[in-house]
Order: structure tokens, then sequence, then C-alpha cells
């Protein structure tokens, strides 16, 4: 195989807009992802759809994705990056536009999948490009400003989808990506240059359909199990079966091929190794928090999606006030620092959160936000410098692809999880909390001087009962914010497995760029 090599870009401001177009880019799909479960229930209304049924507009996005995205390292290095992320920016527009005229599920479900397809190789398509139009030494504060973008897409999208939801209808959430998606378009045409291009590559067939038939079960399984009960359902049985088998066939093939789908090479390096364990990590840290909080606040204190919205703000504006630190700091402290402290200052936020009742307000929600945005942009900024700072540019391509692609689907992992501790806490919780509500329980009868809670009655234990799961459900969110804590703490001796600065080496050189057409 060919080596790749570094076209670093010396115009300014061809790199501003290189990095402008890639930001908006790789905010698409991650928007996408987002704002489609802002606008679920309208969606549902509209198409009058069954909660299951309703799932897979959910279910098809997440499935495609992942086995979209480790694709991206062969075709972009085939086909060159470039053309890749044209061709990924177009067909996501495309679906974009016919999921606002989607007139049944299956249209929509159809046109998901299409979305998922392209979108997911956007992003680690765009982490390359960054790579080889910058030099190394500019690589901490690009990625910050980078991933700062990037990140603002699932924080602003449910407000947004909410927002154009209320005033025309979902499929506005959905037509919103046009303009931007076509912008996109056009920002890449002028500003990105063409990589080189491997024409001798072969698609590893087997590779990628065993990587694909491993990817598409476990993100179904994950994502129908706590629906159906997990492995008391024969469907994830199954699944299960199929995904564990498919992903040994896979290793064992990726091991023993001459050129396969994905270079498992990139793992032998020691920074990339520790950095992509650090990074899919902190997906979970990043992502959990987003599928939590909206929910604590929406169901048990009944706080509307605009508010809600609003009191996610400032962990926005943490990550960009992050992401501004770190760019400086990152010429000239220890990135083995700065990811520790990531890490390590996520912990007491989500210590605090565990700390959290049902009386929680805004100020408690914008610090423990604040604090997390700011730890947020500390690692991401710290570990994807770290990953590529020893990695061949040859592997760069792979390395990105399968970057992105641990960090989406061990967060999927991470949220399953926490999913089902939060439902079996509730349902744990509830049945203990319930064995105190007797006739003889004084405490009861003294606070039901009004006779509201008259367990006599259908209406006062509908009461109790709605009181019970909210308290309930309360503990289970509780359990998840004590787990994220020690995820966060857990995390941070993994630092010490880093090489530092010094050992930063390159064996590779740059040359100058070339512009190309599509």
């Amino acid at each position: 195989m060919t080596d790749e090599t570094n076209t670093i870009v010396d115009s300014r401001i061809q790199q501003i807009f290189i990095l402008l177009s890639l930001t908006f880019a790789a905010a698409l799909p991650t928007l996408n992802v987002t704002i489609a479960n802002a606008v679920l229930p309208q969606i549902r209304g509209d198409l009058s759809a069954g909660l299951e049924e309703i799932s897979w507009v959910i279910t098809a996005t997440l499935v495609s994705t992942a086995i979209a995205m480790p694709t991206a390292g062969w075709f972009g290095m085939r086909f060159g990056q470039r053309r890749v992320l044209i061709g990924s920016v177009i067909g996501f527009t495309i679906a974009s536009s016919m999921l606002g005229f989607a007139g049944s599920l299956e249209e929509v479900v159809f046109w998901r999948v299409i979305q998922g397809l392209f979108g997911g190789p956007i992003p680690p398509i765009c982490l390359p490009i960054i790579l080889r139009s910058f030099a190394k030494a500019e690589h901490g504060w690009v990625l910050a400003v980078w991933s700062g973008g990037v990140m603002l897409a699932p924080i602003l999208a449910p407000p947004l989808g909410g927002w154009l939801t209320e005033l025309y209808n979902w499929r506005f959430a959905f037509l919103f990506m046009v303009p931007i998606g076509i912008a996109t378009y056009f920002l890449v045409v002028a500003a990105i240059t063409e990589s080189r291009r491997h024409t001798e590559l072969r698609l590893d067939w087997f590779g990628f359909l065993a990587l694909s038939v491993s990817v598409g079960a476990t993100q179904f399984l994950l994502d129908r199990g706590n629906q159906v009960d997990w492995f008391e359902s024969p469907e994830i049985l199954i699944s299960a079966v199929v995904s564990g088998i498919a992903f040994y066939v896979f290793l064992v093939h990726c091991l023993t091929t001459r050129q396969p789908f994905v270079d498992l090479r990139i793992f032998l390096d020691r920074n990339y190794s520790v950095a992509f364990s650090c990074w899919c990590i902190s997906g979970i840290l990043t992502f959990a928090p987003l599928m939590l909080i909206p929910t604590l606040l929406g169901r048990l204190r009944d706080v509307p999606v605009e508010t809600i919205s609003i009191m996610l703000t400032p962990r926005g504006v943490g990550f960009v006030l992050g992401a501004v630190i770190v760019a400086r700091l990152i010429r000239i402290i220890d990135f083995r620092v700065l990811l520790a402290f990531g890490l390590a200052s996520q912990a007491p936020a989500f210590w605090y959160m565990s700390t959290f009742d049902l009386g929680v307000g805004l100020f408690e929600i914008f610090v423990a936000g604040s604090v997390l945005g700011l730890g947020e942009a500390f690692t991401w900024t710290a570990v994807a410098t770290i990953a590529f700072s020893t990695l061949p540019p040859s592997l760069h391509g792979y390395g990105a692809a399968i970057f992105q692609f641990g960090r989406f689907f061990l967060s999927s992992v991470g949220i399953s999880i926490l999913v089902t501790v939060l439902a079996r806490s509730t349902q744990v919780n509830h049945a203990a909390l319930g064995e105190n509500i007797t006739p003889f329980n004084e405490t009861l009868r003294l606070t039901n001087q009004s006779g509201l809670l008259d367990i006599g009655v259908v209406q006062g234990l509908a009461r109790i009962d709605g009181e019970l799961t909210r308290q309930a459900m309360m503990i289970g969110y509780l359990n998840d914010f004590w787990l994220l804590t020690l995820l966060a703490l857990s995390t941070v001796p993994l630092v010490l497995l880093l090489h530092g600065p010094a050992s930063r080496r390159s064996s590779e050189t740059a040359e100058p760029v070339t512009s190309s057409s599509t």
C-alpha cells in the first residue's frame, strides 16, 4: 500500500474555509440524530404509528450510520477524501429533502436509512482532511475549534426541532437541514483539495459484510433490548449470537488477509489505542446527559421543551469556553495533563447531579452543565490530538474511521446500559417504596388531611402510585449519575499509559498542496 502524505495548506484564508466547511459537514449527521428525537412524538401522531413502529425511525438511522462509519477509511483512500465527502453531503441532503415530503412511516424509515448511510462517513472523513491540511503544531487548536462547532449541534437540535415543529410541523425539522447541506456542498467544493487516491485498493467484501452484520445486529439489539426485556426475547438472543459470530469472523479475517477492510495495525500504536479508549468512554460521558437530563426534567418536572433547551444552553457555553482555553494551553502544557483534567473535572459534575432531587431547578442544571461542557472540551481536544500524534499519516484514514465509529458505537452501548439501569431501578424502588403504603403508616395518615391520598379509593391509590413512580424514577436517574461519576474517575489512570510529548514523532513528511476537481 502506498503511504499517504500530509498536504499542508499554505494559505490561511483557505485553511479557515476548510475548517468552516468541515465543521458544517460534521455537524450535519450529529444534528440529524438528535433532532429526530425531538420531533418523534409529532411524527408518531401525524403518521398514526404505534410506539414500537415509531422506534424504527431512530433504529434505522443508528444501524445504517454504524454500518457506514467504518467504510470511510477505505472509500477515502480508494476514491479520494474530497470526492467521498462531496458525495456524502449530496446524498445526505437529498435524503433530508425527501424526508420532508414522506407520506408514510415506511418512507420515513427508508430515507432515514439513506441519511445514515451517507451521513455516517462524514465525520470520519473530515478528521483526516483537517490533519493533512494543517501543520501538526496547529492540530490542537484546530481540533478544539472543530469539535466546539460540532458539539453545538446536539445541544441546539432539541430546541430547534421543537421550535420548527411548533411553528410549522415536524417535516421542517428535516427540511431545515437542506439549505445547510447545500451551503456545505459549495464550501467543500471551493475549499477542500483532493487527497492521494490509491486506485490499487480493492474492497474486502468479506470483511465489510462480516463487520456490517455484527454492527447491525448489535445496534438492533441495543435499540430494541429495553423494549422487549432484553434476553428474555428470542430476537435479542438471536441478534447477540449473530453479532458475536460475525465479529469473531471479522477479526480473524482482518488478521489473516492481505488487504483487510480495516487495517488493525492502528492499534499497535500505544497513543492511538489509549486515546481510542478514552475517546469512546468520553462519548458516553458526553451523550448520556443529553438523554438523561431532558427526560428527567420533562417526565418528572413537567418542564416544557423550550425551557429544557434553555437549561441545556450553559453546557454548550462551557464547551465553547473550554475549547478556547484548551486551544491556547495545548501549545504549552503536556496534553496528558489537559486530558486528565478534562476527565477528572467531569466526575464532580456527575457527583453533583447525583444529589439532585425532584425540586431541581435552573441553577443546579446551569452549574453541572457548565462544568461538564468545560471538561468535555479539554477531553475532546486533547484525546483527538493524542490519537494521531504518533500514528503514521498513511493510517490516518483508517484511524479516523474507527475512531469515530468506536465513539458512536460504544456510546450506544453505554446509553443502553444506563437506560436499563434506569428502568430496573425504577421497578425495584417502586416495589420497595410501595411496601410502606399501608393503612397503618402514620406519616401517610397525617399527610392525608384532604383525603386526596386515601388508599381506600381508586383516585387516591392512583395519586399515590404516580408519586411512587416519580420518586422511584428519580432514584434511577441518581443511580445513573453515580455510574457516570465512577466511569469518569476510572478513565483518568489511562492517561499514565500515554507517551509524553518528547516521543511524538512522524515518519512521513509534508508535500505542497495541489488543487483538484471533483
